[in-house]
């Protein structure tokens, strides 16, 4: 049984739900195909607002973003190493 806890933070209060993975499963595959679809739908938009959130913090850190264009920058310019290169010494 896989069971994840998290916990949400209401103002002051905080409450505990227990997610248990197994249960949500069962649950989904008792659902209609047209509730599936929903379900998979919702999924879709969560993981996109998730990788939102992630760019939107990667944004933020000057410092990483500065790495991140001087990386590209070194790419485009032909300084890398080939990784068959690099994995021996990994």
């Amino acid at each position: 049984m896989i069971e994840n806890k998290v916990i949400i933070r209401e103002g002051i209060m905080r409450k505990s739900i227990v997610i248990n993975e197994d249960q949500l499963f069962t649950d989904f595959k008792k659902l209609s195909t047209e509730r599936k679809k929903e379900v998979a739908d919702f999924i879709a938009y969560l993981k996109v607002k998730e990788e939102i959130e992630v760019t939107k913090e990667i944004l933020k850190d000057k410092d990483l973003l500065k790495s991140i264009m001087r990386g590209d920058e070194d790419f485009k310019a032909g300084r890398f190493k080939k990784w068959s290169e690099v994995k021996e010494n990994v």
